[in-house]
């Protein structure tokens, strides 16, 4: 929801330790170059964008220090070394979620022994198991559904059609986005084979899921709960859309994992990982600390911590880059074989 407010640039550039440069101005709002109305701040992260700076309408800009020179010189600057955190930061000063009042609806269903904290919204159709608790300023939209014994911290916010299985525990500040299912069984089976055939044997899963404070988990994402133990999410990790988290996954504090990706049972991840689109990470493999994984990768075995991978299977990325180009070129290469190989020269033998 937008707020209507007003902000001066000498404010907001304290705000994120910037440097104002041109008329302290007051400003009403932020947006992209092409949109951004005069009274709106904008934001430029590169060279690539100044074309779009020279016509935008927004009277000021968010801008690194080494682009001063080359602005349009009657706009205002705020300059700092992380535009887009510097962006973040003063976003959230016009615009929140319009999250519905506390209270719970006379639709929702309570079962006894709940615990529900102060200032709790819980829409229509919600229901709470035995022994749930929620943490006080927590808010359940329509349609969720929280199993018995589960626990919610405080301030944590849950979707239309969240679904938490029994017993999972979310920590304080934790979003999961509409459709995003937490606890349900793992993917695990025993073969044996009978008078009848291959059968394929459920294993039960007496485990749970963990996560940690300020986790963000986006759409009809799934985390499924140990077959024993936990499955756990650190503090700050943000999680896309349509992502699959096995049984028994660890990932570590910070990391981020873009839309579609897959994790394999018993992979762990340090901290501060970050992986692209539909990455497939195989069971049990590990991600070091700080690695960095290029979209549609395929992860198995050990990648080291701070290394950067890309590939199926994952190599480091400055060969898998060098090899892309080397693959473009392997029809000419072949074509070029051939006709050595027909010339006089070639006489049918290899080069």
């Amino acid at each position: 929801m937008k707020k209507e407010t007003t902000h001066r640039l000498s404010e907001l550039a304290k705000r994120v330790q910037g440097e104002l440069w041109g008329p302290d101005l007051e400003v009403r709002g932020v947006s992209s170059l092409e949109l951004a109305r005069e009274e709106e701040l904008s934001f430029v992260e590169s060279r690539a964008h100044l074309k779009a700076a020279r016509k935008t309408r927004a009277r000021a800009l968010l801008a690194p220090p080494e682009l001063e020179g080359e602005l349009p010189g009657e706009k205002s600057l705020i300059l700092c070394k992380n535009v887009r955190a510097a962006l973040a930061r003063i976003a959230g000063l016009f615009w929140q979620p319009a999250h519905p009042a506390p209270g719970i609806s006379p639709l929702a269903v309570i079962e006894e022994g709940a615990e529900i904290g102060e200032r709790v919204s819980i829409g229509p159709w919600v229901y709470v198991g035995r022994g749930a608790r929620i943490g006080r300023q927590s808010v359940l939209y329509p349609g969720v559904f929280v199993g018995a014994g589960a626990e919610i911290g405080e301030r944590c916010v849950l979707y239309p059609y969240v679904v938490l299985y029994p017993g999972v525990k979310l920590s304080e500040g934790v979003v999961l986005h509409a459709g995003t299912v937490i606890g349900a069984d793992g993917f695990g089976y025993a073969q044996e084979f009978g008078p009848e055939g291959l059968r394929h044997l459920k294993i039960p899963h007496f485990g749970t899921v963990e996560i940690g404070p300020e986790v963000e988990i986006g759409a009809n994402s799934c985390v499924d709960r140990g077959t024993f133990g936990a499955t756990r999410i650190g503090a700050g990790t943000k999680i896309d859309n349509l992502t699959q988290v096995g049984h028994n996954v660890e990932i570590g504090e910070g990391a981020i994992i873009v839309a579609q990706c897959g994790l394999g049972g018993h992979a762990r991840l340090g901290r501060f990982v970050m992986m692209g689109g539909q990455v497939g990470v195989a069971p049990g493999a590990e991600i070091g600390e700080g690695a960095r994984v290029a979209a549609k990768s395929g992860i198995s075995g050990r990648i080291a911590p701070g290394e950067e991978v890309a590939g199926i299977p994952a190599i480091p990325a400055r060969v898998w880059r060098k090899a892309a180009v080397a693959f473009a070129r392997l029809p000419d290469m072949v074509k070029d074989w051939l006709k050595w190989k027909k010339s006089p020269g070639g006489k049918g033998e290899n080069p």
